[in-house]
């Protein structure tokens, strides 16, 4: 395989912030590898740090005002029915809401799939708030979601946890990769979303969700990654290969972002991201 290393700069601005990457090309699949940011100034005066969370580096991945750099996926309403697809949200399982008095992402929940970011991350620390709704809905009638990550091929390729792909790949709600679970007396666990084999290297208790908000931390570097909730650490894995069906099996170091639909109403708002490297 061959990798060619080039500087590119582009423009990827959210709220005024840009960023120059690293991209690592492999034919038909590039990767951002690392990335570095400058700040310019907004219409409004403000800073790129400043309307990206206020600390230094940080990028902001939601504006705050719509769903820019995000893709939404959906797989079937029902078990007779086809999958929704993708960029096709007719029951508005996502949507933009003020809660708390800032604005948020919200996910009904009602039908399974996620909102995927369209930019693959390596090397990073996420972070992000959460909190539950009211609304659950079958078949698992209860609060159940997740932040994934390593996110990788076709949308619809898994519908649940483990290493099964979906039949056919593409019925599914999801991509495959790693989850940061989000379920009452499981949150910060690490689990993966179809043929992807890791090391589980440490297990916490974690301490109780906050009746609010939580915070949620993910930190990817030098092959393993970490899982914080409220600042205690939870778990820890390491030495992540993909193993799809019929291929060699490859290390998983990047992928894109999915914030996941999974039968309860959840919200998720200030999702940040590091660059490390």
């Amino acid at each position: 395989m061959k990798w060619i290393f080039v500087w590119i700069r582009f423009d990827l601005c959210v709220s005024s912030l840009c960023v120059i990457a690293l991209i690592a090309c492999e034919p038909g699949r590039p990767h951002i590898i690392a990335a570095r940011h400058t700040s310019v100034r907004s219409d409004a005066g403000h800073s790129g740090d400043a309307m990206a969370g206020g600390d230094s580096g940080w990028l902001s991945l939601f504006n705050g005002v719509d769903l820019t750099g995000w893709n939404s996926y959906l797989g079937k309403p029902s078990p007779t029915e086809p999958p929704l697809g993708l960029d096709f949200d007719s029951l508005a399982i996502f949507s933009i809401v003020q809660v708390d008095g800032e604005p948020s992402i919200r996910v009904s929940g009602e039908v399974w799939g996620a909102l995927t970011s369209k930019v693959e991350y390596c090397s990073f620390h996420l972070r992000l708030q959460y909190r539950w709704g009211t609304l659950t809905w079958p078949p698992l009638n209860s609060f159940d979601s997740g932040v994934m990550y390593f996110s990788t091929g076709p949308f619809g390729a898994v519908n649940a946890g483990g290493s099964a792909l979906s039949d056919p790949v593409g019925s599914g709600g999801f991509m495959v990769s790693m989850e940061y679970q989000v379920s009452p007396g499981d949150v910060a666990g690490m689990y993966n979303l179809g043929p992807i084999a890791f090391d589980a290297l440490t297990r916490s208790e974690p301490t109780a969700e906050l009746p609010g908000w939580n915070d949620v931390d993910i930190i990817v570097q030098a092959d393993s990654s970490e899982h914080l909730l409220n600042g205690q650490q939870v778990t820890i894995g390491s030495n992540f290969d993909l193993n799809w069906p019929g291929q060699p099996a490859a290390a998983l170091s990047c992928g894109k972002f999915q914030l996941e639909s999974e039968g309860a109403e959840i919200f998720f708002r200030r999702i940040e991201l590091l660059p490390l490297f």
